[in-house]
């Protein structure tokens, strides 16, 4: 301790080391405890602004995952109604909290896309996309499909466009 005192005082001006002692000697001293409730009250804030940060980070995850599953997510709108940050308030992640409060929304959506699929196909177009034939043109084919036709028609099959 002495040598730390000795280092110290021959870095600082002599006035600079009567006021680190002095000022040590308060907080060792009646001030103590003030020193202390300050001390306590800055490392609580600086505890709180990470743990802040923390869940600021935690929420960004969990938006970009619920904008992977639900693309038109969007945390800011979202945001803005209430319902729904009294929910992430609450700890229910952000994903759950969209689906909860647009559950309507995506009933609806669900059951027209079931009526489409259970409709029957109109004037006998089931499948009409199967009948279409369309001829290759032969100056877009690539080399390979060049090379089979000539093995295909030397071998006697005849290509007809």
């Amino acid at each position: 301790m002495e040598e730390d005192k000795s280092k110290l005082e021959a870095a600082l001006p002599e006035e600079r080391v009567e006021q680190t002692e002095s000022f040590q000697a308060l907080i060792r001293g009646k001030y103590r405890e003030d020193y202390l409730a300050a001390m306590r009250e800055a490392l609580s804030a600086q505890a709180r602004e990470v743990n802040r940060y923390l869940a600021y980070r935690e929420l960004m995850a969990q938006a970009e995952a619920a904008r992977d599953r639900h693309p038109e997510f969007d945390l800011e709108k979202e945001l803005e109604n209430p319902a729904f940050a009294r929910l992430l308030c609450g700890g229910v992640d952000p994903c759950t909290a969209y689906e909860v409060i647009h559950r309507r929304e995506q009933e609806e959506r669900s059951r027209r896309l079931a009526e489409n699929a259970c409709r029957p196909q109109e004037n006998g177009l089931g499948n009409a996309s199967l009948a279409t034939v369309s001829k290759p043109d032969p100056r877009s084919l690539t080399r390979q499909e060049r090379r089979a036709l000539r093995r295909r028609a030397a071998r006697g099959e005849e290509i007809v466009w």
